[in-house]
Parts: structure tokens; C-alpha cells; sequence
């Protein structure tokens, strides 16, 4: 049997279809040796290498509302800190140590003094997931040990490398919104974030395109970024989109 290794991108609350996705993947036996993920893909990542099952991270993040995901501490480099991810972390770890994972997992982080993306597998969990997940200007930078770190979709929205350096098939999960908007945006807000997807997309596609299997869940892009109380519609969109893939996903496996 193939050894599989899972790629998760980010893409704000569409995150949230990823566990989907690995509940689908669940189901049709998929047993990744390895995960990696930028952002929301680091959470989800995480969440499960740690031994959560995709429901129960759903629960986890269903008992909280959006205002909690943006608890405001006006700052000097950003708007939020990242409290309620922190809690949710500190709730599902031990010890908080890449140690304690059931699978390997990789966080991408993107470093501001170097200008490079950098993957993080040991150390703090916590601190590497939270770093992965800070999107510029909205969360603030996590600084740790000389270095600054932000969302790790700012350099590599699928950090696939660590997978394909250990020579494993790759299962891909792209969230991120890619061809044309139905319609175009009118306020600065949804210019903004237009602009942020596209800058990531393209980037993005040609690593995507180097996956074995490539789970692009389309209908997550209907939602917005910060869509954070969709979580059930968003884990069915996920969950449908990978079971239509079953048998592309258990030829892989062969």
C-alpha cells in the first residue's frame, strides 16, 4: 500500500472544510504517514495529527462564535491577538510538543526579516500553529526567538515539499478561491480580500498541481473568509467534494 502524505492550504474560515475532507478520507481508509499545512490547513492539521477526530474539532469550534475568534487587542502591528486558537490548542494538548502528535505534521510559518517561508516541527505546537495562522494586519506577528512570524500562506499556501522529500504520495486540499468571482466587489472590504486570494492562488496552483490526488473543494468558495459560523455547511461541502473523489483516492492507495 502507497504511503500517503496530506497537504492542507489555507483560506481563512474555509478552513473549516477540511474536516471534511478528513472525515471523508475517514472513511475511504486513507492513514496518512505525514501532514503538512499553511493557516487554517496548519489548524486542521494539527487538531487531528493530535488524534481529534474531524467532528470533534468541529464541535470544538462550533461551541464558539466569531466575535471570540476576534478577541480585539488593539496593538501595534495588527488588530487581534489570537487568544480563542490558543485556547483551543491548549485544550487539545498535553504537553504542547510536536511529540505528542499521533502523526507527523509539519506547520508552514512565513518569516518577515528573511522573506522565507519556514516549516516548523518541533518545539512548541501551540506557538507553531498560532504563527502559521496569523494573517498580516488582521493578527499580530508572533515573535520568537529573534524571528518574526505571519500567516504562512504568505509564502507557501501548500508547503508540500516536506512530502515530497520523503518520496510519499500526495493528497492536496486547495480552499483558497481561484477563477472568476461571480460578482465583483463593491466594498473595500471584498476588494481586499479578492486581491488576497488571487495574490495566493497562483502561487499556490503550481504546487497544487504536483499533488497525486488534487481535492479542490470549489464549493467552500462561496463562502468568505471570515465565515466562521458556517462551520457545518462548510464540513459537508468538504466531506461531499472528497467522497465524489473515492475511487481517484483509493487507486492512490493501491
Amino acid at each position: 500500500m502507497a504511503e500517503i502524505g496530506i497537504c492542507l492550504s489555507g483560506g481563512g474560515a474555509r478552513g473549516l472544510a477540511h474536516l471534511g475532507v478528513l472525515q471523508a478520507l475517514d472513511e475511504i481508509g486513507v492513514k496518512p504517514v505525514m501532514i503538512t499545512g499553511s493557516s487554517a490547513g496548519a489548524i486542521a492539521g494539527a487538531l487531528y495529527a493530535l488524534g481529534l477526530t474531524p467532528k470533534e474539532i468541529l464541535k470544538k469550534v462550533k461551541t464558539k462564535s466569531v466575535l471570540d475568534v476576534f478577541k480585539i487587542a488593539i496593538g501595534k502591528s495588527g488588530l487581534s491577538e489570537m487568544s480563542y486558537l490558543r485556547k483551543i490548542l491548549e485544550d487539545s494538548c498535553e504537553s504542547d510538543s510536536f511529540d505528542e502528535l499521533k502523526i507527523p505534521f509539519e506547520a508552514c510559518v512565513s518569516e518577515l526579516r528573511s522573506g522565507k517561508a519556514e516549516m516548523i516541527s518541533s518545539g512548541s505546537l501551540i506557538d507553531a500553529v498560532v504563527a502559521s495562522a496569523s494573517i498580516p494586519i488582521i493578527f499580530e506577528p508572533i515573535e520568537k526567538d529573534g524571528k518574526i512570524y505571519v500567516d504562512g500562506g504568505v509564502l507557501n499556501n501548500l508547503p508540500i515539499e516536506p512530502l515530497q522529500e520523503k518520496g510519499l504520495k500526495i493528497i492536496g486540499v486547495n480552499i483558497n478561491v481561484h477563477g472568476e468571482h461571480g460578482e465583483m466587489p463593491n466594498k473595500m472590504k471584498n476588494v481586499a480580500e479578492r486581491i488576497f486570494e488571487l495574490s495566493l492562488w497562483y502561487p499556490t496552483k503550481q504546487r497544487f498541481e504536483q499533488c497525486d490526488v488534487q481535492i479542490d473543494v470549489t464549493g467552500a468558495f462561496k463562502f468568505g473568509l471570515f465565515d466562521f459560523n458556517k462551520g457545518r455547511e462548510l464540513f459537508e461541502v468538504g466531506y461531499e467534494t472528497t467522497m465524489n473523489m473515492k475511487s481517484e483516492i483509493e487507486k492512490l492507495m493501491e
